[in-house]
């Protein structure tokens, strides 16, 4: 039975258990009912992390990490930054599925960033920094190898340019038409990437990087963006 499988999007087939062994000489990727399930809760978790890491979970790590680790806790809570920064600061990781395993490596960037600027997004790029090997190790293959959709200089110069700094931050005020068409052009390499099964990741400059994720996150949410 055609249908669709619920983590990733992609065309599925229901299969009975009796096909199974045919299906896998045939190449398929066959998975049982029990393991899609999982997958797909882990999906939903993974996707909505950023909303459901609360304040008091952000204490409870700090606390936790404080035992072992005392320094970098110590170092940045409360002198130069809030409970509640720290949090929005993960928050931005995990919108964009990094993860925040590596507390420490995130408390000692943001003790020495927090005394340059209190800008979340900002803060939230420098610790992309501290974590590039453990962000760019889920995208290589077994050679060692990053594929990637990569943007054409002209283009990265367009969208930095395009930049403007708002009440609430920075934003891109790219001609809207402008800003369309590379959505679906980078769309259309999106599918091709993923046809190919590859992971679907673009790259840029870092100073275009933040504001790439701002214009695909609606159209293109499964698109990582990546900075040299």
């Amino acid at each position: 039975l055609p249908t669709v499988e619920p983590s990733f999007g992609l065309p599925a087939v229901w299969i009975g258990e009796a096909q199974r062994e045919q299906a896998e000489i045939s190449g398929y990727t066959v998975v049982d009912p029990t393991s899609l399930v999982v997958t797909h809760l882990s999906e939903v978790i993974r996707r909505n992390a950023a909303e459901l890491l609360g304040r008091q979970d952000v204490r409870a790590l700090l606390d936790a990490l404080k035992e072992r680790f005392p320094a970098p806790v110590e170092e940045l809570v409360p002198d130069l930054m809030t409970v509640g920064e720290v949090q929005r600061v993960l928050q931005t990781l995990l919108s964009e599925a990094v993860p925040i395993r590596d507390l420490v490596t995130i408390l000692e960037t943001l003790g020495d960033k927090a005394k340059l600027t209190k800008d979340v997004p900002i803060l939230a790029e420098y610790c992309r920094q501290g974590l590039s090997r453990a962000i760019c190790d889920r995208f290589v293959d077994e050679t060692g190898t990053l594929r990637a959709i990569t943007l054409d200089p002209e283009v990265d110069r367009e969208i930095a340019e395009s930049v403007a700094r708002t009440e609430d931050g920075t934003a891109v005020t790219m001609d809207p038409a402008r800003a369309a068409a590379l959505v679906d052009t980078l769309a259309e390499q999106v599918e091709q990437a993923q046809a190919m099964g590859a992971a679907p990741v673009a790259l840029c400059s870092g100073a275009t990087r933040r504001h790439l994720k701002a214009l695909t996150a609606h159209s293109i949410p499964q698109l990582t963006v990546l900075s040299y």
